[in-house]
């Protein structure tokens, strides 16, 4: 390796302290540092009004937390005959996990081959089970799910009866193919705003719904489940977002669209140098938010070289989700529904590039010339 500098796979940037302190004012001023102070007021407002068609939104300490309080609002107390959800295993860790704080089982299913979201066929099929309690689908790796699949979930949910919640992580700022923010997915979304996310404050999450219902269910659990006073209604936890990171998501909001669009130039010349090379895309009819970028890699030989040829040159790629849940120990013995075969590919391929607010042409040429090279070492 040379002397360039690092290509980190993420780069983090958060608003300078200066920014996010003209927000914290407020706080101070009131010496209101935590439960439902005039940050996260202010924070919820504003969060209301980008997202806008009527959406109601409650900011949480983390997108876990906001998984598992939207399965509880959603779903209720299971039964012990119905207590199933249907997810994808081609997801993040947190979900599982959400769905067995919550008191239910997991169940998994297949992705589609192309947008790499859960499969319609496959979910319709899982429906049939008079187990389901809840379906958690996922705009995997933050793209928006072409609008197809996304109207087929909602019908398969509907008519099986139980509650569709989307699991957007990477998403906040994402457009569907209809040019609409995501956040009215399903009977609730779930954003991320840790700070690998594009709306990075740190730690934070966000459960967004047209439901008001739902949505002051979900606050109410978050503290502790109290309806009045310090009395508790029914089991809740602590899952508040406090007066800094609110502030900080208020910094952040302000310049949000320019750091959309300075990682939507960025993933499309990536994008554009590494496809020649056999590199594909994920398939959406939207315009992610651009955690990074993630690839299907012409074969595993060529994903695996591509990691080591961009070591060696000093630029951190990563494989989510090579390791599919249902093949992580801790969730291996969970039931799955029909065939993971796509789930499978997928893993064996997939592939991802780095990504900041502040990536250079440079960097995104480095990582083009190593993808090619891993390219052409296993034609040669």
């Amino acid at each position: 390796m040379d002397d360039r500098p690092l290509i980190r796979f993420q780069a983090p940037v958060l608003p300078p302290v200066a920014e996010v302190a003209t927000y914290f004012a407020a706080a101070e001023r009131a010496r209101w540092f935590s439960n439902q102070g005039p940050c996260l007021k202010l924070l919820t407002e504003r969060l209301e009004a980008y997202l806008g068609s009527g959406l109601r939104c409650v900011p949480l300490a983390n997108a876990t937390s906001a998984l598992a309080l939207g399965l509880r609002a959603l779903v209720g107390q299971p039964d012990e005959r119905r207590r199933e959800v249907v997810l994808p295993s081609f997801t993040f860790a947190a979900a599982v996990s959400a769905v067995l704080w919550a008191g239910l089982e997991p169940v998994f299913v297949d992705v589609e081959e192309q947008s790499w979201h859960l499969c319609p066929d496959a979910l319709e099929l899982a429906l049939e089970r008079d187990t389901v309690a809840a379906v958690l689908a996922a705009s995997t790796f933050g793209t928006p799910p072409p609008d197809t699949i996304h109207a087929r979930w909602q019908a398969a949910a509907a008519g099986a009866g139980v509650p569709l919640l989307v699991d957007s992580a990477a998403g906040f700022g994402a457009l569907t193919g209809a040019g609409e923010r995501l956040g009215g997915q399903g009977n609730a979304e779930v954003f991320s705003f840790h700070a690998t996310k594009p709306f990075a404050i740190g730690e934070g999450g966000l459960l967004v719904s047209a439901d008001a219902d739902v949505v002051a269910r979900v606050a109410r659990l978050a503290n502790f489940g109290f309806e009045a006073g310090s009395v508790s209604a029914e089991v809740g936890l602590n899952a508040k977002l406090a007066e800094w990171p609110a502030a900080t998501a208020l910094a952040v909001l302000d310049g949000f669209d320019e750091v959309l669009a300075a990682r939507r130039a960025a993933a499309a010349e990536l994008l554009a140098g590494v496809s020649p090379y056999g590199y594909r895309p994920q398939a959406t009819d939207g315009e992610p938010a651009w955690q990074f970028v993630a690839v299907l890699a012409p074969s595993r030989a060529v994903r695996d070289a591509a990691i080591e040829i961009a070591a060696s040159d000093g630029i951190e790629l990563r494989s989510y989700f090579s390791v599919p849940l249902h093949r992580m120990p801790a969730f291996g013995g969970l039931p799955v529904a029909g065939s993971l075969a796509t789930t499978e590919r997928l893993a064996g391929r997939i592939l991802s590039l780095p990504m900041a607010n502040d990536q250079s042409a440079d960097d995104r040429q480095r990582i083009v010339t190593a993808l090619a090279a891993a390219a052409a070492a296993e034609a040669a």
